[in-house]
């Protein structure tokens, strides 16, 4: 088996999911890919890549290791990642594949796919075949009215995936390294104007996703943590300059003094100038 199967673009534009590629291998130990990091082929820059092992065997390698799947077995990149696979020479891998977009996918995911390869072990392989071999088979004759059937399939094989799987390879958490990355950025410009969108941007997430594993990694919000680099840097201010209110709340990040006086009183439990009387040191 050799079969590749192109979808044309949809007609409604906000499908949660729709496939873009489609196809299987089997009897074909010649099957290697190798793509960098951004890559452009087939559209990979916005699709994500899932491939469910059927029979024989292949290899996934990633960080140095390389990952032996076999029938039940699957991996999933997110848009952009760097892939490096290939079947076994003497068993090839009976192997089918969906590339595919959508909205808000990080959250169907629960972002699986996005930092590293997702290598999973499925529950209920029968399931996910039909699954699989409908996807392939509307493809196959696909006519217009046949979208909102092929996203629907697609939907259904997402979402088995995500209830009779179990993940095979141990995450090594490149998302708090970069969400870790881009905290020490914001803190040392916090005086500047920044949205989360600008900071996911930088991590190279989607604001959802960066929102979500940012909590995780810091126990509060993005935007917690902006207002506390924020204060602390008013602090030093209150306590080493004569700088009035309203300049330090310009010189720390806040558009209006009001504003800045309110958060300050809220989280510290009293004025920015109750603060530097308390905590002014005498220069004299």
């Amino acid at each position: 088996m050799y079969e590749h199967i192109f979808l044309p673009k949809p007609l409604f534009p906000r499908h949660i999911c729709f496939p873009d590629f489609i196809g299987g291998y089997s009897d074909y130990p010649e099957h290697s890919v190798k793509r960098e990091y951004r890559t452009t082929e087939n559209n990979l820059d916005r699709c994500y890549n899932l491939h469910i092992v059927l029979g024989g065997k292949g290899y996934l390698f990633t960080e140095g290791q390389r990952y032996e799947l076999t029938k039940g077995q699957g991996f999933l990149y997110g848009p952009g990642m760097r892939q490096w696979y290939c079947s076994d020479a003497h068993d090839p891998w009976n192997i089918r594949w969906v590339h595919f977009f959508g909205e808000r996918l990080e959250e169907l995911l629960d972002g699986k796919g996005l930092d590293e390869p997702w290598l999973f072990a499925l529950a209920d392989l029968p399931a996910i075949e039909r699954s699989i071999e409908s996807i392939l088979a509307i493809g196959r004759s696909y006519q217009v009215e046949d979208e909102h059937r092929l996203a629907a399939a697609l939907y259904e094989l997402l979402t088995r995936l995500q209830t009779t799987s179990s993940r095979l390879n141990v995450p090594v958490n490149q998302a708090a390294d970069k969400i870790r990355a881009v905290a020490n950025y914001v803190r040392a410009h916090s005086s500047q104007p920044m949205s989360i969108e600008q900071a996911a941007a930088l991590a190279g997430y989607s604001t959802h996703y960066f929102s979500r594993k940012f909590g995780q990694t810091f126990g509060k919000s993005f935007t917690d943590f902006l207002l506390e680099a924020r204060l602390l840097q008013a602090k030093r201010l209150l306590t080493s300059t004569d700088l009035p209110i309203k300049r330090i709340a310009l010189e720390t990040g806040f558009s209006q003094a009001s504003y800045f006086i309110s958060c300050f009183h809220r989280l510290e439990g009293m004025t920015p100038l109750q603060f530097r009387s308390l905590h002014r040191i005498d220069r004299s």
